[in-house]
């Protein structure tokens, strides 16, 4: 048996005792280094390309090419043809005795007038539309009725139609029902009779003709006083190609308001710009005099500041030619009023940066009234257009212009905790700007009801183009940077409150040079969150 000397027991127990003491004294620490991705973006102006805002086809660098539609009206909007019931009754005055079969005992024309308020129709050709015709027979043997209209006429034939109908009584004469399409017909107002005379001066005047013949093949009966024969005729859905005659003094007018959202962020500063032009185009594709006026024209910016053009072009009215020509050879007059600086505040109105345009306009037709005649004519390619349009260089020179945009911030809540018990945070910036304007940046955190929690407003500048070197591969001026940010422990603490961060960024250029704007410039940047930590086991 082997015997251990107490000593050295009492020994081992003592340096053990010393290292677990050491232990609790003295924790375990090292520090970690991680990077979370932020934002990365590639910022440029194609999204403006089919807008028909900006155009970069024609040049290496941008032109504005600016145009809205404001009216845009064509034959069927100048007036419009009711559904209209016309018709046509005989009653004898005279007991007429006994009709032998065939006998054809009443032809008569009436005329009728179309309910086409302020519009004096002379001619139509009629696209589509037809008449539902009810026909009533009150004698006692069946009949043909022949209906004919005249001046309504189709591949140089007017249009009749017969049809037969039953025997009736006079208490209950017989019905029968006929439609007649009238798509293609072109219909003479003027009022010409069945021996083809027109009355020149006669307008929305529709002409039928009726005449009533017994069955040849019936019997012979007799006609009282008290039979009355009937053709009820419902023209519908009339929609036509072609129209002549005066179509009065009507008035189109409107308000137009149209946006630029990216001027809604420009909040302070300014820009002088080259000249820029603003056109308003008016191209009249019908034979009628119009005249057209801008009552105003005037944008309001972010900042609720609102200018008006002034110009003696503005509130006074413009005459409008007709269009000359007819059917295929039909050519549009064109007008064009040009708004620039010799003639407007022009300068003035751009610089202001409004992102909410407001134009006002009229258009009146035939502005002398019945001067003009029963000449207007509508062809089915006949159109009034009015357009806003604008063509320049997309060049600037900036000072102090600033922009904001707001950022929603989304990560997760293990990353926020993380952050909030970090020793210390950067936001690593890398961009790459193509663009020939330098911009100041800072940054606003936002909370969920959009109070700042936090600003930083020390970030570096985001250098201009100019001041970089040139890719000969792209054929563009680049500058690049690295930017850090520094997050302090404020920021940090709140990092689960932060819901958005607003980028705040003032844009300048070298002062007294207008810049122009590449067409394929961009901005890229790609940030992410470096992150200390500090860990330890106790």
């Amino acid at each position: 048996m082997k015997i251990v000397n107490p000593c050295l027991n009492v020994f081992i127990i003592l340096i053990l005792l010393s290292v677990f003491s050491s232990c609790k004294k003295e924790a375990t620490r090292w520090e970690t280094d991680w990077s979370i991705p932020f934002v990365t973006d590639t910022l440029s102006l194609s999204n403006f390309h089919n807008d028909s805002t900006l155009d970069n086809l024609t040049s290496s660098d941008y032109f504005v090419v600016f145009e809205r539609e404001l009216l845009d009206i064509s034959l069927n909007d100048f007036f419009f043809i009711p559904d209209t019931t016309i018709s046509q009754t005989f009653s004898p005055t005279i007991g007429i005795g006994s009709v032998p079969p065939g006998f054809t005992f009443y032809n008569e024309v009436e005329a009728h007038e179309l309910s086409v308020p302020n519009v004096q129709l002379k001619k139509i050709i009629v696209s589509s539309g037809q008449i539902d015709l009810k026909v009533f027979n009150p004698i006692g043997t069946s009949a043909y009725y022949t209906l004919q209209m005249p001046g309504v006429v189709k591949d140089g034939l007017t249009l009749e139609h017969t049809f037969f109908i039953n025997a009736g009584t006079t208490e209950i004469p017989a019905v029968a029902n006929e439609q007649i399409v009238l798509d293609g017909y072109a219909i003479d107002l003027r009022g010409e009779d069945i021996t083809g005379s027109v009355n020149v001066s006669g307008f929305n005047i529709l002409q039928t003709s009726l005449s009533i013949m017994s069955d040849p093949n019936g019997e012979a009966v007799p006609i009282t006083t008290s039979d009355v024969f009937e053709v009820e005729a419902k023209i519908k859905n009339l929609s036509i190609d072609y129209a002549q005659g005066y179509f009065g003094e009507q008035v189109f007018s409107d308000t137009s308001t149209f946006n630029i959202p990216i001027l809604n962020q420009m909040v302070s500063g300014n820009i002088n710009l080259d000249e820029v032009p603003i056109d308003v185009e008016i191209t009249n594709g019908t034979k009628i005099p119009f005249s057209t006026e801008i009552s105003i024209l005037e944008n309001t910016n972010s900042f609720n500041n609102t200018i008006s053009l002034n110009s003696a072009l503005i509130g006074n009215p413009q005459l409008i030619s007709p269009a000359t020509g007819a059917w295929s050879t039909l050519t549009p007059s064109n007008h064009l009023i040009g708004l620039d600086n010799s003639n407007s505040n022009m300068t003035n109105y751009i610089e202001n940066l409004g992102h909410t345009h407001t134009l006002g306009f009229e258009v009146k037709m035939n502005p002398f009234g019945s001067a003009t005649g029963s000449f207007n004519e509508i062809f089915p390619n006949s159109q009034l257009r009015i357009k806003l349009k604008s063509e320049f260089p997309l060049g600037l020179e900036s000072n102090g212009l600033v922009i904001m945009d707001t950022i929603p911030v989304n990560l997760s809540s293990e990353i926020v905790e993380n952050l909030i018990e970090a020793n210390e945070a950067t936001l690593h910036v890398e961009a790459v700007n193509s663009f020939p304007i330098s911009g100041n940046l800072s940054l606003q955190f936002l909370d969920n009801g959009g109070s700042v929690l936090h600003d930083i407003n020390d970030v570096e500048t985001i250098q201009s183009s100019l001041l970089g070197f040139m890719d000969n591969e792209e054929n563009l001026m680049k500058n690049e940077s690295v930017i850090e940010v520094f997050l302090n422990h404020e920021i940090l603490n709140d990092f689960d409150l932060i819901k958005n961060v607003v980028l705040v960024a003032e844009f300048n250029t070298a002062p007294g040079i207008i810049q122009s704007i590449p067409s394929n410039a961009y901005l890229f940047f790609k940030s992410n969150l470096k992150v200390k930590t500090l860990n330890s086991i106790p």
